[in-house]
């Protein structure tokens, strides 16, 4: 799984749980570098868990540039924002599920145990 996220704290505490629960967890610190990732790791990840709001590519930007990348363009995305408007955000964005933060551990873990197996 790829977590990413601009903010350090939320990266760390997701990777937390998301180990604890048996996932293998890649971070990245906006879409850039989420490309950069995905561009150079073996295996990929099952699914990226996304914040919209980031420096340098926003997650609409990555969602977008996701989309023209052969090799990893099915892995299902999940949103993950504190963006009132979420829902109108992701809409036409091709995402498999979106959360509002701050996250419900219950719910996160529900949705990506939908979309990924534990390692």
């Amino acid at each position: 799984m790829l977590v990413v996220d601009d903010d350090m704290d939320i990266r760390d505490a997701l990777q937390d749980a998301l180990e604890l629960e048996g996932y293998a967890v890649q971070l990245a610190a906006d879409g850039l570098e989420a490309l950069e990732r995905l561009r150079s790791s073996e295996p990929r990840p099952q699914l990226i868990l996304l914040d919209l709001m980031m420096p340098r590519m926003d997650g609409v930007a990555f969602r977008e540039a996701l989309r023209h990348e052969r090799a990893c363009s099915d892995i299902p995305v999940v949103v993950a924002s504190a963006d009132l408007d979420v829902r109108d955000t992701v809409d036409g964005m091709g995402v498999a599920a979106y959360l509002r933060k701050p996250l419900d551990l219950s719910a996160l873990l529900s949705t990506v145990k939908q979309l990924c197996l534990p390692v």
